[in-house]
Formats: structure tokens, sequence, C-alpha cells
């Protein structure tokens, strides 16, 4: 008889443990699962609930949303500006002319360059005058709305603090 109590014992630890275990389980993978995607749930259906009552009450957010299409419509023209013009090399010359005149640098020519791969146009600009205003004329150009890629810059010194300097400019052709 003495094993027999030991043998309960024993026998009631482990039916303890099972249960301990088995509860274990069952909250780590059916419980708590369950909440998160509850409170997922919840939290989807709150973000839900306050957009509608921000559209349905607010004629403010229909002009912000207005707003944003014209956004994102004048990045797409500044993008392919060169799409919207009969010869993309007078664009250029209209726009880097603009420039040069508040930078107070001088054009001396724009060249097209012939791009093989055809996603981009090409130009070389040879221009003239002071370093300072050469640095100003690359920051309006690098700062400017239309997009314009600086794809190489040469330095030639000249007399007198005049310098020359050519560029390699790249301008989207449109976006594919």
């Amino acid at each position: 008889m003495k094993g027999s109590p030991t043998f309960i014992k024993k026998w009631v630890l482990w039916i303890i443990l099972s249960y301990v275990f088995f509860i274990s389980l069952f909250l780590v993978f059916v419980f708590i699962p369950q909440r998160n995607q509850i409170f997922k749930y919840k939290t989807e259906k709150n973000l839900l609930e306050y957009n509608y009552l921000k559209l349905k009450n607010n004629p403010q957010f229909l002009r912000s949303i207005k707003d944003l299409v014209e956004i994102a419509e004048n990045k797409i023209y500044n993008f392919e500006w060169f799409t919207f013009y009969d010869d993309p090399n007078i664009a250029l010359y209209d726009y880097l002319e603009n420039l040069s005149s508040q930078a107070g640098i001088e054009i001396i020519s724009i060249k097209g360059i012939p791009d093989k791969n055809e996603l981009y146009y090409l130009w070389e600009v040879k221009l003239q005058g002071d370093f300072k205003n050469f640095v100003s004329f690359v920051y309006l150009i690098e700062t400017g709305k239309k997009y314009l890629k600086i794809e190489e810059i040469e330095i030639i010194s000249g007399e007198k603090g005049e310098s020359f300097y050519n560029l390699k400019l790249a301008g989207l052709r449109g976006i594919k």
C-alpha cells in the first residue's frame, strides 16, 4: 500500500502538468492569434469610419484630393516637359536662356547629341562667365521645377576671370 499513494501523487501531477501544457498550447496557438486578429479588425474599422466621416462631413477633403491630383499632374508635366513642345531643342533653349539671365552667365551654344537608348534627349551646352555665376546657373538647373539631369561638367579657365564651361544635359523623352 505504500506504492499506491505515490502512484496517485504522480498520476495527479501528470494530469495537472498535461492540463497546463494543453492550456498553454491553446493560449499560444488559438487565443492570442484570435485576439491579435480582432484588434487588427477593430483598427481597420475605426480607420474606415474616420475616413467615411471625413468624406461625408468635410468638403475640404474633396478639394484636397483635387489639389493632390493637380500636384501629381504638374510633376508629370515637369518630368515630360519636352513632349509638349514641337522642338525640344527650342524648349531647352528658352528654359536655359531664362536661367542664364537670372544667373548672369552667357550661353555660347547648345548642340543636340544623338542618344542610343532613346530614353533621354542629350545636349552639350557651352557657357561663358564668372565661376560664381556658373555655380548659380547649375544651382538653378538642379533646383528648377523642370527635370534636367547634368551628366558632365567641364571647366576651361580663360582670361580676366572669365571661364568657359561645358555641360552635358539630359532630359526625359517621355515616360513609357
